[in-house]
Formats: C-alpha cells, sequence, structure tokens
C-alpha cells in the first residue's frame, strides 16, 4: 500500500489516480500517520478520522488555486503528506521540520496558518470575499470539527457566511470529540434531524449527513458543493482516531495528541515519564481546595485531559466544568460564579487565555471579582510552537489593576500560592510552566548557609508518589518567612495528609519576593520568575558574591527586595516569557521611579515567534539555562573572559 503514496508527489496525483487505488492510498496514508506519530509523537486521532475526507477534498477541490483552511490543523496530517511533504513527515513537530499545524510558508497548498479552534469559518469567508473583490476565481473550503461549534467565533462566522450570497463551503468533520468528548446542545443536536433545519435556519444549503469513511458518498457531496452558487454545508460523520485499535478503543481522547511509541509482542507501549508535571501537581492542590471547600469551582475550556484534571472530573462532577472550545465564555461564566459568592479557578493554557484579554478586563478585572487564573503551559512549550508559546501573558496581564500574579519555583509552592490565590479579595493568576516537576541538585538540598532566619512551623504541602517531587533547599524552605517543607517521601509512605494540614492558614498571605541566595554585600543579583531561580541557583555556585532573588510575584513587584537587589549595582532579570512588557520591564519602571540606576541585563524570549522545537534545547539558545545566566551575569560586570 506504501506504494500508491510514493506515487503521490502533488494533489493532482491525487486527481490522477484510478477509483480502484483510492483505499489503498486511505490505507497508506494511515499507515504512514500511526508510523509518523510513533516515532515522533503528534496529533494522530483527528488526522487518522480525517483521511477519506482529505482524499475526498483533492480530488475534487485543485488546490492552491483553491483554498483550504482546516481549523487549528489537528486533522490535516493526510493533507501534509499528499501536498509533497511526504519524505520530510519524520522531522514533524522537530526543530527546523515540519511545522506542527499548517503553514503558508511552508507550503503553498496550506492557505493560512492557525493553531487555535474556531477560525476557520471567519478566515475563509475573508479570504472568498477577497479573492471575489480582486478578481480572483477559485473555491474556498472551510474544514472545521464538530468542537469548533461550542466556541462563538464559528457561529459568528456562520452568522455572517449565512447571510453572505458567496458561496463559501463548510465541511464539518463530525466525530463527536474535542480533544475528549464534546459539550453542550450544539454536538448533541448535530446528530439529530435537527442538523439540517439548524444550518438551512443560517442560510446555508445542508449536505449530509454523509459518511466520512466512504469515499465515493463524500466525493459525490463534494462536488455538488462545488457546484452551489450559494453557502453550502457538507455534514461528514468521522471517527477519531479511526483504523488504529489503541486511539479507537481510547474512550477519553481517541488518541488525540499522543507521544512517541512503538508495537512490542502485538502490544502498543508508549515512551512516558514516570514523574508528574506542573499540570498534576497543581491538580492535586486544586482537588485538595475542592474538598476543603464547597464554595471552590474548576472551569476549563476543553482541556480537562491538557490540564490533568479528568479525576477531578470524575470526583466533582458538579463542581469542575468543561464550557467547550470557549475560552471567552469560560472567563465571564467565572465572573458570573465570583458574583454569586462561589471561588472559581479558570484552569487554561496561557496561549488559550489571549482569546478571552477582554473578558478578563473587563468581566473580572473592572469589577475586581476573586477568579483565580490557574495559566498552564506558560513559558516555552516545545513541538507545538508559535501558536502555543506561552509568551506573553505576564505582559498582557501586568498592566491590569488589581490583578496578582504568581509563579512557583517548586512543587511545593503551588499549594499556598493557590491557597493564597482563594482567599484575596480580589483576581489573582497563578502561571506554571509545561513540563515535570523539576529536581534539585543534592549539594543545595543539604547547604543550609543562605537560610535567611529561623524557621517555624507552618502549612506542610500536598503528598506526592515517592519521588516525585523534590526536598526543598533550605534557601527556599527557611527565608525568614516560609517554613520548611516536610519531607515528601515520608508523607506517601505515611499516607495523604489530612485535608486540614496540607493548606493551613499559616500559609495565607503568602509574602512576596524570596531570597534563594542573600549575600551580604552582594556585586550582582540573579532576579528570576518561576522555575529559572533553579537555574539561577545553579548559575551562582561558582560565583559566591552573586544572590538570587526569586521574585515570585510578576506583579505587584516586591520594592523593598529589588531594591535591595540594586544596591548591589548589578542586576539580571530573567523570565520565560516576553521581555517586553514583562518582569524585566517592570523592574525597570521601579528603578526609574525610585531614582536608582544600576546596570541591568533583561532575559526572556525575544520579539519574535518562536517556533517548535525542543523546550530545553531553545532555553539554551536563549541563554535561560545556568550557563546562560552565568554568561550574562559576567557580561554585566565586564568579566566576559572569565
Amino acid at each position: 500500500m506504501a506504494d500508491v503514496l510514493s506515487g503521490v508527489a502533488s494533489p493532482a496525483d491525487v486527481r490522477a489516480l484510478p477509483e480502484d487505488a483510492l483505499p489503498g492510498l486511505c490505507e497508506a496514508l494511515r499507515e504512514a500517520i500511526i508510523t509518523t506519530c510513533g516515532r515522533v509523537g503528534g496529533h494522530l486521532g483527528a488526522s487518522l478520522g480525517a483521511v477519506e475526507l482529505v482524499v475526498a477534498l483533492h480530488r475534487v477541490f485543485h488546490t492552491p488555486q483553491d483554498a483550504l483552511l482546516f481549523d487549528v490543523g489537528h486533522q490535516a496530517y493526510a493533507h501534509k503528506l499528499l501536498t509533497g511533504r511526504r519524505d520530510r513527515m519524520h522531522t514533524l513537530r522537530q526543530a527546523d521540520g515540519i511545522a506542527p499545524f499548517l503553514d503558508p510558508r511552508e507550503s503553498h497548498h496550506d492557505a493560512l496558518a492557525a493553531g487555535h479552534a474556531c477560525t476557520a469559518i471567519s478566515a475563509a469567508l475573508g479570504l472568498l470575499s477577497g479573492r471575489r473583490q480582486l478578481g480572483h476565481s477559485g473555491h474556498v473550503v472551510a474544514v472545521v470539527g464538530d468542537g469548533a461549534l461550542t466556541g462563538g467565533l464559528s457561529f459568528e462566522g456562520l452568522n455572517n457566511a449565512g447571510g453572505s450570497p458567496l458561496p463559501l463551503v463548510v465541511v464539518l468533520n463530525d466525530n463527536q470529540m474535542s480533544i475528549s468528548a464534546n459539550v453542550g446542545a450544539i454536538p448533541a443536536l448535530l446528530r439529530t434531524r435537527n442538523a439540517r433545519a439548524f444550518f438551512e435556519s443560517l442560510g446555508f444549503t445542508y449536505l449530509g449527513p454523509v459518511d466520512g469513511h466512504d469515499l465515493g458518498a463524500l466525493t459525490r457531496a463534494m462536488r455538488e458543493a462545488k457546484a452551489s452558487s450559494r453557502p453550502v454545508v457538507v455534514h461528514a460523520l468521522t471517527k477519531k482516531g479511526r483504523g488504529f485499535p489503541p486511539a479507537e478503543a481510547d474512550e477519553q481522547t481517541r488518541g488525540h495528541a499522543m507521544g512517541p511509541y512503538e508495537w512490542r509482542d502485538g502490544k502498543l507501549v508508549r515512551s512516558r515519564g514516570g514523574r508528574p508535571t506542573f499540570s498534576e501537581a497543581f491538580a492535586q492542590v486544586l482537588g485538595d481546595a475542592l474538598e476543603r471547600d464547597p464554595r471552590v469551582v474548576a472551569v476549563t475550556p476543553a482541556m480537562l485531559e491538557g490540564s490533568a484534571l479528568t479525576g477531578l472530573k470524575a470526583r466533582f462532577p458538579d463542581r469542575v466544568h468543561d464550557v467547550g472550545i470557549a475560552e471567552q465564555h469560560a472567563v465571564t461564566f467565572c465572573a458570573g460564579l465570583a458574583a454569586a459568592g462561589a471561588k472559581p479557578v479558570c484552569v487554561i493554557y496561557s496561549t488559550f487565555l489571549q482569546r478571552a484579554y477582554d473578558q478578563v478586563v473587563h468581566d473580572v478585572c473592572l469589577p475586581g471579582l476573586p477568579v483565580v487564573f490557574a495559566v498552564d503551559r506558560a513559558g516555552l512549550v516545545g513541538a507545538d510552537g508559535a501558536t502555543h508559546q506561552g509568551a506573553y501573558d505576564v505582559s498582557f496581564l501586568r498592566p491590569l489593576p488589581g490583578l496578582t500574579q504568581w509563579a512557583p519555583v517548586v512543587g511545593e509552592d503551588l499549594g499556598p500560592m493557590l491557597a493564597t490565590a482563594l482567599q484575596a479579595p480580589g483576581p489573582s493568576v497563578l502561571r506554571f510552566p509545561r513540563g515535570t516537576l523539576p529536581d534539585l541538585p543534592l549539594e543545595l538540598a543539604q547547604d543550609g548557609t543562605e537560610a535567611q532566619g529561623p524557621s517555624s512551623p507552618g502549612p506542610s504541602v500536598p503528598s506526592f508518589p515517592r519521588g516525585t517531587l523534590p526536598d526543598l533547599p533550605p534557601e527556599l524552605a527557611r527565608d525568614g518567612t516560609e517554613a520548611p517543607a516536610h519531607d515528601v517521601r515520608a508523607g506517601a509512605e505515611g499516607g495523604k495528609s489530612s485535608t486540614a494540614s496540607r493548606l493551613t492558614p499559616a500559609a495565607v498571605p503568602m509574602p512576596g519576593a524570596r531570597w534563594l541566595k542573600r549575600v551580604p554585600g552582594s556585586r550582582l543579583t540573579l532576579v528570576t520568575l518561576g522555575p529559572l531561580g533553579l537555574s539561577a541557583l545553579e548559575a551562582v555556585r561558582s560565583e559566591p558574591d552573586w544572590s538570587v532573588l526569586d521574585a515570585r510575584r510578576a506583579w505587584p513587584l516586591d520594592e523593598a527586595a529589588l531594591l535591595e537587589a540594586a544596591a548591589g549595582g548589578h542586576v539580571v532579570v530573567a523570565e520565560e516569557g516576553t521581555v517586553r512588557g514583562g518582569l524585566g520591564s517592570a523592574v525597570l519602571e521601579l528603578y526609574a521611579a525610585s531614582g536608582v540606576s544600576p546596570r541591568v541585563t533583561l532575559l526572556g524570549m525575544p520579539d519574535v515567534f518562536l517556533p517548535h522545537g525542543d523546550a530545553r534545547v531553545q532555553r539554551t539558545q536563549l541563554g535561560l539555562d545556568a550557563a546562560g545566566l552565568r554568561r550574562a551575569g559576567r557580561a554585566l560586570l565586564g568579566e566576559e573572559s572569565r
């Protein structure tokens, strides 16, 4: 079957194939997708379900003269394989390799780049309108999943398109899934007789429902849609993960995004890390809060799996809400919950929070409502690339009055930070990165020389499985404001700690900045936000007269601590977010307003959209690892050659 695919270098080759070769082509495409994702990971399920759909589209429509816009691109691996990228698919999502989503810079068969859902209908209508205005012919097709119909932008596009005379083609790839099963009334309606009435009432011609794995039926429907002189919807029923038994059997996501895997003795073996992530650790402390306080409610926009909330949804089905791919609704829903006296926690990726900025400003911050935003995937995200980098949340949230922004260094910070945020009278943000919880070097964990005062009894932290959380070094635990954490390994052996002891009132309010290393007469201070504090501690091992300050909050700043840092005359501010408008900018604003003028270097994400790649490698390239921080400090001191 692979021989069929090897002869296809462009969509023209697909159109030239005889009908009886098409089933073999579809089988070869599925084999290539499964093999590629087995090697490098990727969005497997949706692409497997859309194979026949993509083949039928390329049989009928002629790209790039006709434009195909895929909502997000999760479903478009077959499209990539048929448009000249087969020989490079092994580089999918790798640095300098094939993009994780669609990108016109990669192929002229990709009409528009998009990494967020619900954009295709609006963009396709604009593209068609622009083409007509400029005298160009050709058809425009928007391929959307039924999950996209849980988002408001899709309805804005449908409303405009249905009232337009332009013959926009909308192909609805209906597999009843977003990442997980769809929620709400629209996905349920699509599987009833009312689907036709729904789209026709919006002004569309409705074709379907069509078996999305029947090439003959799909091709006939596509040809009829192409011949239409008015807006038309082709409703195709597909099965996410089709052709790969482990994906079909995965009831939660149908193999939505699988890491590398291989077959051993007839069984699927996935490559998995054995340690919990920041997302999983946050889900645990959120579960503790849900247990302790019946007013706490969790809300997420179709990210139960991504943010590790499936277990909490099972435990608290009426207090953990998946609202679909509807970020704006999620935020304003939280505003309503807070206005009613609840304590909502909106668990949302940094890249998706961008979509609800007006709601954060107008519906939450303006009235000062106590909504907690748990901003997942803050900072570098790796293989998902430019559309998903968590680069901007600090900079676009920092100007908002009354909004506090927290960032943990290690897992033990999450519980006290969430407790503080839940007791705050106004809105708060708790941002944490993608990735596993960090280890701390043993010598740092045992080194008590930098403790900043006596320790005192205080809150213990959530229990995690043996070996998954590092011990806190004394620099973190005994700075005069916080008690040392208990040994989490002993906690795991001794059973789960009581609810009352995990997040005690002693943890609230959490103080401001924290000295991880405080040297009298320090020549230079590394000021960091989040887990970069660990890189800074490593960087100063060979620099006995350097200090390290964990800002802990991006806003409001701990002015006293930052002015103390300035007294040494040299400050390096490092953050995993954009330099423009971020923590470093805030520190410079403070120094200008205070009339102090230390020499300052800012490190962070540059003024470009960072592509996909290995996040660890990118940190090194950006100078955000220990060696980079050390180089920046030495350069600031004029000691580059040391």
